[in-house]
C-alpha cells in the first residue's frame, strides 16, 4: 500500500495526462421566475487513437516542459476550439489507471474543472463534442471505471482513484476511490 491508502501502481511507467470537464448552465423547459438553470458536462465521442468509440472528458498527455493545467487548457482547445484560462482550471485530483495486460498504457491523470470558457465550440479531428445534462450522462458509451468517480466530478469534490483494469483492458478489476475530507 502506498503512504495515501492507495493500492501500489504495478511499477511501469504512467503517462501524465491531463483531463478538463467544462460545465455550464442552460435552462432546460421551465421558463418563469422559479426557473433554474440546469448544468451541463462537455464530453465528446472519440474518433481517433486510445479510447476511440468511447464517450470522454477532454484531455490527452502533457507535453514536454508542459505542467498538467497548461495541457488541459491547450487539450480543450485542440479538441473543441474552446479557450479556458489556467486561472479558470479547478483541480479536483488524480485518477491512476493501470493496465497490467498493457502497462504502455498506463496513466496517472490531473483532474480539472472549469466554468468559464470563449470561443465556439467545434468538432475536431479527434473528439466529437458534446453538451450532456449533467443528471443524465451517458455511462453506456464511457468507459466502466467513469461510474466510479466522475460523479464527484460533477459534484466538486476533491478525490484521488487508483483504478486497475482487467485483462481485457475494458473492465475494472480492482478501484479505490478516496474523498479528501
Amino acid at each position: 500500500m502506498a503512504l495515501d491508502g492507495l493500492p501500489e501502481p504495478s511499477g511501469s511507467f504512467f503517462r501524465p495526462v491531463a483531463l478538463c470537464f467544462l460545465f455550464d448552465s442552460f435552462h432546460a423547459g421551465a421558463i418563469g421566475p422559479d426557473a433554474r438553470p440546469a448544468r451541463r458536462v462537455l464530453l465528446g465521442l472519440k474518433k481517433t487513437g486510445f479510447g476511440a468509440g468511447r464517450i470522454v472528458a477532454l484531455g490527452g498527455k502533457l507535453e514536454p516542459g508542459e505542467s498538467a493545467v497548461q495541457a488541459a487548457a491547450r487539450e480543450v482547445f485542440e479538441e473543441a476550439g474552446l479557450g479556458v484560462e489556467g486561472g479558470d482550471l479547478t483541480f479536483l485530483g488524480t485518477v491512476t489507471w493501470d493496465f497490467p495486460s498493457r502497462p504502455d498504457f498506463n496513466m496517472i491523470g490531473s483532474i480539472f474543472t472549469a466554468e468559464r470558457y470563449t470561443g465556439a465550440l467545434y468538432a475536431s479531428d479527434e473528439v466529437d463534442p458534446e453538451w450532456f445534462p449533467e443528471d443524465a450522462l451517458p455511462w453506456e458509451g464511457m468507459w466502466e471505471d467513469a461510474a466510479l468517480w466522475v460523479p464527484l466530478v460533477v459534484e466538486g469534490r476533491a478525490f484521488t482513484a487508483s483504478i486497475t483494469l482487467k485483462d481485457d483492458n475494458e473492465g475494472v478489476d480492482t478501484a479505490v476511490v478516496k474523498t479528501s475530507r
